[in-house]
């Protein structure tokens, strides 16, 4: 919630964290009713302001998280006290608050594994390459955050494990081993990571070019750092503000990698566009057809083929078949490139038209469930 003279300030904050953002001349009960925390960003000298937040936060008592902003400078101490008075539980100075919250609110915030947890997965089958890009996702994700530099070899060097794990025990050996010992957003990252190393070993491709697709895989959602985990977790549809704030990840991490790193030009497009699609309908920039590179147009089947793959307790995990007949019907409707689909489908034993003409005259693929 905010007041006239932090307006523009709320809002900027709110729409990076995905949250709803009140004028306090403007609130209800209604806004505050299912709230389990508020930030305040209001003037605490500006009596109204003050009076008005005061009504809000009496009629909602059950609110116990209430962190105000405060300015830094030789008022911050009555401030601080005020803020006290209407029932703050914490402060945050102002002109850090948005770095803070990302920090506290982002997926790096995770429980993280056991000792005897990390040994199991060490010992899985290509459990080495899975812990060694994990760590390697940590630290990005952890970098982004703080603003640090990253090591484009280490990244490499966690991709290449990958795609020599996959080549000697198999895509299918490889996932399963990332869906018993990960959840949530690292789950997603590392299935994609394999998922490509699985089409470039089906595509045989070349060295330049593998090591390309494994590296823009293992970095592409590194902007998710900034995404709030309660956004990314969410069982079910996310509020309008929810998806702007999700949809501003490739972005966030095209500008870390560009800012930190020495990542291939090649790399960073397909970072930052590996949610666009064909049809122009995609993020962040409605690239359409020939606009979108050939790597980006990989990453993005590979991307979405480990989405729906994917082990999470509010969803249903598709098949390696259901994924490529749903990825069929999204080229047919020009949102991903058919190509792509069907390399992919033939690196998991699936195998596709030649043609893509074939598939519109009525090749038919197995449906999925519902």
């Amino acid at each position: 919630m905010c007041d006239p003279h932090w307006e523009g300030h709320g809002k900027a904050m709110a729409g990076q964290l995905g949250a709803p953002v009140r004028l306090l001349s403007e609130l209800t009960h209604r806004d505050l009713a299912d709230a389990e925390q508020v930030v305040v960003d209001a003037d605490l000298r500006d009596m109204d302001s003050v009076g008005r937040l005061k009504h809000a936060l009496d009629r909602v008592p059950a609110i116990k998280a209430r962190t105000f902003l405060i300015d830094e400078g030789g008022s911050e101490r009555l401030l601080r006290v005020q803020a006290n008075a209407l029932g703050a539980t914490r402060h945050m100075v102002r002109k850090f608050a948005l770095a803070e919250l990302r920090r506290e609110y982002s997926v790096t915030g995770r429980a993280r594994r056991s000792a005897a947890a990390e040994a199991a997965l060490r010992a899985d089958t290509g459990g080495v390459s899975i812990a060694d890009a994990e760590r390697s996702l940590e630290v990005l994700f952890e970098g982004i955050l703080s603003d640090a530099p990253m090591s484009m070899e280490a990244v490499s060097q966690a991709a290449a494990g990958v795609l020599a794990s996959v080549k000697a025990v198999g895509a299918d050996a490889w996932l399963a081993s990332v869906r018993r010992h990960h959840e949530g957003t690292f789950q997603h990252c590392l299935l994609v990571t394999g998922v490509a190393a699985g089409f470039a070993k089906g595509a045989k491709l070349g060295g330049g070019q593998a090591a390309a697709l494994m590296n823009a895989a293992l970095l592409h959602d590194v902007g998710k750092a900034v995404i709030p985990r309660h956004i990314l977790d969410k069982p079910g549809k996310l509020t309008p503000e929810e998806f702007e704030a999700v949809k501003l990840h490739p972005g966030a991490g095209f500008d870390y990698l560009s800012k930190h790193g020495t990542v291939s030009p090649l790399v960073l497009d397909a970072v930052r566009h590996h949610h666009e699609a064909l049809d122009g309908s995609g993020y962040p920039d409605q690239l359409r057809g020939a606009e979108i590179g050939p790597l980006t147009r990989i990453l993005t089947v590979c991307d979405i083929f480990a989405a729906l793959i994917e082990t999470r307790p509010y969803k249903e995990t598709r098949t390696p078949h259901e994924a490529i007949s749903m990825l069929v019907d999204m080229s047919i409707s020009s949102k991903v490139d058919y190509a792509a689909v069907r390399t992919l489908g033939d690196s998991f034993g699936i195998s596709l038209p030649a043609q893509f003409g074939d598939v519109v005259r009525g090749f038919a693929v197995t449906r999925p469930r519902g």
